[in-house]
């Protein structure tokens, strides 16, 4: 890990530009009026698509099938009013457990109108995974995709909790949603209120983390939080596209693009997950998509395969990548392949509510960007907690109002995840440099112990990167009796092409220091497993090859 200097003294404020400042070197982004209003998100959603019927709102990749804003309004009610008459009031606890498809943000948003907490999970359930679930959260109704019905029927009854689920799509013996919007009141739904909320802090959503080192925890976040991520400026880079997103609703960044889109009046083309992989590229060249939004597995794949010799992918303009990450090199190599777009990384926080910085045209390669409204950000030493200035690599701490209100039912790892000052503890290392543009380097817990240096995974996953026949690529500390850790590489190699785990230690030989050097030698495997979300399965990858 290489030492930065130090460039700002304390208690200097530092004009930059895109509206960026460092006060007591802390990074703050531009500042936006901040909502505080008791307003029911989902009611803001629904008075959007009332105001434009015709806008073709989604697109079924695999059918055609297209759905209006009116239909998407009349739909929602409908879900709405089914909900009220079983009974759901403001403040139940109603779950959905689905991959992307037309009607999965039509269920999110009847459930919102009624003010009850949306909580959503994976939609692929083992039977011991449906049985943690319930038992976590004890929905009272669940809709889910067929395949998972079984799984979750089988748990309810093991618990002895009475629980309806409701199908997404055709299942024997299961309500569909097709089914529970039948038979509904046309004056019903003209007349139909959503349910105010007396509180902006009560809670819309109840999202997973990543899970990517353990068992996630369930974030409860809130309508004011919410609010405040859909902030005019923040809607504005969706604005009149044809857009594609690979999250699901699963996690809070699916569902606010979802709403992002809406409120931009742009289509969203939606693919199932079962469909991405080689079809997402084709769904692009065949609905002229200008936006896409996925995590960098996808556009690791852009750049180290033959994928866009396939396909026309030329009216894409932007291209947003979160959620791991995406290397300077691997960004320069897909900007070449890809000139007419702007490829945008990005940096956010399922407890922090949300996205909180992103790249823009003028921003360095590598980088996730410049803060976004209203969000501050400051660096610790991760020993003293010293607040560090420009270019000092530390644990990064975040405010901002749309913080998540805690993890449901587990008020112990809620204190936990905020420092006596409350700023919220986000586990990653980086930086900002003189611009005050953010750098991300790793997980703290991503850290490996080698003879008392902190050796940082990111920095040699990012020179084995650069090897034309590595796909992707993590490193992970294994112990070592004398020198405490040894960095081990697990690679994928792109089909068709080969390397030696030789070439792979000469490389990071030849272009790290001594301490980086991959002791713990290379492990090849056919894939990386990965998290719902898209991330690293560290905890598995560790006990395939530590244990």
């Amino acid at each position: 890990m290489c030492e930065r200097n130090i460039a700002t003294d304390k208690n200097e404020v530092k004009e930059l530009k895109f509206k960026i400042r460092i006060k007591d070197n802390i990074l703050l982004g531009p500042e936006y009026p901040i909502h505080r209003e008791s307003v029911n998100v989902a009611e803001m959603i629904l008075q959007t698509l009332k105001s434009k019927p015709d806008c073709i709102g989604q697109i079924d990749a695999i059918t055609d099938k297209r759905i209006t804003y009116a239909e998407m309004s009349e739909r929602s009610i409908k879900c709405a009013l089914w909900l009220k008459k079983q009974g759901v009031k403001s403040g139940d606890i109603i779950s959905v457990c689905t991959d992307n498809n037309l009607d999965a943000i039509i269920v999110l948003l009847g459930i919102m109108y009624l003010n009850g907490k949306c909580n959503t999970w994976d939609h692929k359930f083992s039977l011991m995974s449906a049985r943690n679930f319930l038992s976590m959260m004890s929905p009272t109704i669940i809709f889910t995709i067929p395949l998972s019905a079984a799984n979750l029927t089988e748990a309810a009854k093991e618990l002895k909790m009475n629980v309806k689920i409701v199908v997404f799509g055709k299942l024997d013996g299961y309500e569909s949603i097709d089914d529970i919007l039948k038979g509904h009141d046309k004056c019903e739904i003209f007349e139909f209120k959503c349910t105010p909320i007396s509180n902006p802090d009560e809670v819309g959503i109840i999202v997973l983390t990543s899970g990517t080192t353990g068992m996630p925890k369930c974030t409860e976040l809130s309508h004011s939080s919410l609010h405040n991520c859909l902030l005019p400026a923040n809607i504005a880079e969706t604005k009149d596209h044809v857009c594609i997103f690979t999250p699901t609703i699963r996690w809070q960044y699916g569902i606010t693009l979802a709403f992002k889109i809406i409120l931009a009046y742009s289509t969203r083309i939606v693919v199932p997950d079962y469909f991405v992989d080689d079809n997402i590229y084709k769904f692009i060249e065949k609905y002229r998509v200008t936006w896409f939004a996925t995590d960098p597995f996808i556009l690791i794949e852009m750049v180290k395969t033959n994928i866009l010799e396939k396909y026309r992918l030329t009216t894409l303009k932007v291209i947003v990548t979160a959620g791991s990450t995406f290397s300077r090199h691997n960004q320069e190599t897909l900007i070449k392949k890809l000139p007419n777009a702007l490829i945008k990384n990005s940096y956010g926080s399922t407890d922090a509510g949300g996205s909180l910085s992103m790249q823009n045209k003028h921003s360095k390669l590598g980088s996730v960007g410049f803060l976004l409204p209203n969000v501050q950000i400051k660096v610790t030493d991760t020993q003293t907690e010293e607040v560090l200035g420009i270019n000092k690599i530390g644990e990064l701490r975040i405010k901002v109002p749309f913080v998540m209100n805690g993890y449901y039912k587990n008020p112990e790892a809620t204190k936990k995840a905020f420092d006596s000052d409350g700023w919220l503890l986000s586990g990653d290392l980086g930086f900002y440099d003189d611009d005050g543009e953010l750098f991300i380097t790793s997980r703290i817990s991503d850290f490996i112990l080698f003879r008392a240096i902190n050796v940082l995974p990111t920095e040699i996953e990012a020179v084995l990167q650069t090897h034309p026949a590595v796909f992707q690529v993590v490193v992970i500390g294994i112990p070592h009796e004398i020198d405490e850790q040894h960095p081990m590489a697990i690679v994928s190699i792109i089909p068709g092409k080969t390397v030696t785990e030789q070439e792979l230690i000469n490389l990071v030989e030849t272009n790290l220091p001594d301490h980086c050097r991959i002791r713990g030698g290379v492990k090849f495997v056919d894939e990386i497993p990965r998290t719902a979300t898209g991330k690293i399965a560290k905890r598995q990858l560790q006990s395939m090859f530590v244990n």
